[in-house]
């Protein structure tokens, strides 16, 4: 059975796309054949960042009007078993009946499918994905993020999903100067279970440009531990001030 991953965001600017970049790298090292899609509809950026933007003649909206899946399942050049669908170039194309028959077909197809969504509260989709999918609420540590996280961590619960939450950007010595001091008090705002931290790297900034990821640098680690725990080993978290 394939794994099913939702990244979302209350707030966007969170590096919400940059995560599910660094989580896919992750479980390809772990010979997993994985899929992105891009959920971003207008604002698709995911071929961007591997370098696949010439390539991406289709995008989504072509798969669920019904071109071949085969046709717009882009494969990437960089990194082995690492395989996009870009999002619609323009709003409002994605019909929720062929969306649900979309991922029902891909989660059959590959390993992982990781459902890179837009920021905010518009769930409307959600409900569309299998039932196992993982919901990954993406936060940065200050207290507007962690709020708004909250809020869509909120929404998930009413709608019976699964979330967890993903600290991204971190900072140590930053961190210590908003409302949440420490890990604890961002888990007991967003009012989210844990599942990783990343910190702030200037590659992950850069990836539109580079593709790839330092596979030693401290953000490669730190989406090798998510995807860890993802997979069900119990991974305690390392030291704060070392992640």
């Amino acid at each position: 059975m394939s794994k099913v991953f939702a990244v979302t965001s209350g707030k966007g600017g969170v590096g919400k796309s940059t995560l599910s970049v660094g989580l896919a790298f992750s479980f390809c090292k772990r010979d997993k054949k994985v899929l992105l899609v891009d959920m971003d509809e207008g604002l698709r950026c995911l071929d961007l960042m591997l370098g696949m933007d010439k390539l991406a003649v289709l995008d989504l909206s072509d798969l669920l009007m019904g071109r071949e899946l085969e046709d717009g399942i882009y494969s990437c050049e960089t990194q082995k078993n690492l395989f996009l669908v870009p999002a619609p170039a323009k709003v409002g194309m994605i019909d929720a009946f062929a969306f649900a028959s979309f991922a029902k077909n891909v989660c059959d197809m590959f390993d992982v499918v990781i459902f890179d969504f837009p920021a905010g509260i518009n769930l409307s989709l959600y409900p569309c994905l299998p039932k196992e999918t993982l919901f990954l609420t993406v936060a940065v540590p200050d207290p507007v993020s962690v709020r708004d996280a909250a809020a869509v961590g909120a929404l998930l619960c009413e709608m019976g999903l699964k979330a967890r939450l993903v600290i991204n950007r971190f900072v140590y010595k930053q961190s210590r100067k908003y409302k949440e001091k420490n890990i604890d008090g961002i888990i007991d705002s967003a009012e989210l279970r844990l599942i990783g931290i990343v910190p702030e790297a200037e590659e992950l900034t850069m990836l539109s440009l580079t593709h790839r990821l330092h596979r030693r640098g401290k953000a490669a680690a730190a989406f090798g531990r998510i995807v860890r725990r993802l997979e069900g080993e119990s991974l305690l978290l390392p030291k704060i001030k070392k992640i």
